[in-house]
């Protein structure tokens, strides 16, 4: 797991370089970058009227931080392959971005930065996102760059669009490897699954880049990730028909647990595990001649395997899976072992539990995401000799745990928990997700609401027991706690995680 400090961020920590044809690939779901032309399917990016929506000096905050995290790789020049979820389609045709290595000539004279804040006009608002990321790497040493983006089928996209909020989003891929060929898979009630192949030190390596329906736990949501499965599955059917050896990695955001079958068995029959087939016995993989999938979690120790929290439970929606091709000495070869979640602590990390520092439109604009970017490395090997297998190091083995892990709440110290001020207030951004001591007073009940240091805040707890407790506390009551500093729906809240953060409960005026 890489762990770092924000001064080692530009240093040779993570030392990727395509020396002796190694590269590397990162899968990052960026939550939410969309572009600044206010059309959008979520009322905060839709407008930037208010103080917590969306706004282009927001955007570029954003794409700062995108690529500060990207830069831990090859010394500040970035990762050879980045395949990202969650850019906004584009819903400014008449500015769509047909041809990257031009838009980058024509805007040669400025930066980004100024193209966001003192040149902005209506062409660089409707610009796409992928174009402005790109434009800001190129800006800022990261460059070299070719990019290919998802589509959706015309109409199916939009705010009034049926499902809007699935078609909001689409599925990209960033190389700096010559990209031969791209396809664009419609699959129900999820974003298109993106098949890009590229030319990797002059050998065809195949990505494919999904983003599948949200709601890892859900039973009606599992019968649409079985179709999202299916989709996948008939399309690497046909790629492994036509060559048993093809190089393809399979990645992106599954919204399922790599052990989806034995974290929810109430699911039945999983669309990751059961249709797709992603699997943990490496040895199986790397010694099949078929479409075997090794899912790469397997290759961390079990309390290392995550990229996400919701509801104090850490999770492993970005997966990648390798093939049998990957273990072949020709082509395009998986370097053993080098599976890794990009935690950058203190950086893209927020609190003592070190969850991701998820973005947030609040005050300025901050974060990363709500998820951590994931890696691995590759080689290129010229040996040409297909029949001759890479010998996997410490195998992975079939050690799926049957439930997810918990963050240890119990373990956070009223004493060592800072207190809350209405200076840190003042800078939302800074402190979105940081847990806090605070003292304040009840003053509404639908919503639960009270006033601390001068402000007024929404309360929540994800405890639905507790939530009931919390509706029967008296208005005017004064209430110690510790909370996390959160966002809902543009209101700053706290969230009241476990009932031992309560330290002291709200009682009646006079009591």
């Amino acid at each position: 797991m890489k762990t770092l400090l924000l001064a080692a961020l530009f240093a040779a920590v993570q030392t990727l370089s395509a020396a002796g044809g190694e590269f590397s690939v990162v899968t990052y779901n960026v939550e939410n970058l969309f572009d600044a032309d206010e059309i959008a399917v979520f009322d905060d990016y839709a407008s930037s009227g208010e103080s917590h929506s969306y706004s282009p000096a927001k955007l570029l905050v954003k794409i700062v931080n995108i690529a500060e995290a990207l830069r831990t790789f090859n010394n500040g020049a970035g990762p050879e392959i980045v395949c990202f979820n969650e850019f906004e389609i584009d819903f400014s045709p008449e500015s769509t971005v047909a041809d990257h290595a031009a838009f980058l000539a024509s805007y040669k004279d400025t930066t980004v930065d100024r193209m966001l804040t003192t040149e902005l006009n209506d062409e660089i608002r409707g610009l796409p996102v992928e174009a402005l990321l790109l434009k800001y790497f190129e800006d800022n040493g990261m460059s070299g760059y070719q990019v290919t983006v998802g589509t959706d089928p015309a109409g199916s996209v939009g705010p009034g669009a049926k499902n809007a909020q699935t078609k909001a989003h689409k599925n990209a891929v960033f190389s700096k490897f010559p990209i031969t060929e791209t396809k664009s898979h419609p699959t129900p009630d999820a974003r298109d699954i993106l098949e890009v192949t590229l030319e990797a030190g002059g050998h065809p390596f195949t990505i494919f880049v999904n983003h599948w329906k949200s709601r890892a736990s859900d039973i009606k949501a599992e019968q649409t990730r079985r179709l999202n499965a299916q989709t996948l599955r008939d399309r690497l059917d046909v790629v492994f028909a036509e060559n048993p050896s093809a190089d393809v990695l399979v990645t992106g955001d599954f919204n399922s647990q790599y052990n989806q079958s034995q974290t929810y068995p109430h699911l039945g029959k999983t669309a990751v595990n059961n249709v797709l087939g992603s699997q943990g016995d490496e040895t199986s993989t790397a010694s099949a001649t078929n479409g075997s999938l090794y899912n790469l979690w397997h290759e961390l120790p079990v309390a290392q395997r995550f990229s996400d929290e919701y509801a104090g439970k850490w999770g492993t929606l970005m997966q990648m899976m390798v093939t049998p091709g990957l273990y072949d000495h020709q082509g395009v070869q998986y370097v053993d072992n080098s599976f890794d979640v990009v935690v950058l602590e203190g950086v893209n990390t927020v609190g003592p539990f070190k969850r991701p520092r998820r973005w947030t439109n609040a005050g300025a604009g901050g974060g990363f995401s709500d998820h951590f970017p994931i890696s691995a490395r590759f080689r290129t090997v010229e040996e040409n000799a297909p029949g001759k297998r890479l010998n996997p190091v410490r195998p992975g083995k079939e050690d799926s745990p049957s439930k997810l892990m918990g963050i240890d709440h119990d373990a956070l110290k009223e004493d060592t928990s800072p207190r809350f001020t209405s200076q840190l207030a003042a800078n939302p951004e800074r402190i979105m997700g940081d847990i806090f001591r605070a003292t304040g007073t009840i003053t509404s009940l639908r919503p639960l609401t009270m006033k601390v240091e001068g402000g007024e805040y929404l309360l929540h707890s994800p405890d639905e027991e507790l939530r009931r407790e919390m509706r029967a506390w008296p208005k005017g009551g004064k209430l110690e706690f510790l909370g996390e500093f959160s966002m809902h729906k543009g209101k700053l809240q706290f969230v009241i995680n476990e009932r031992d953060w309560i330290l002291r409960t709200p009682r009646r005026s006079g009591d």
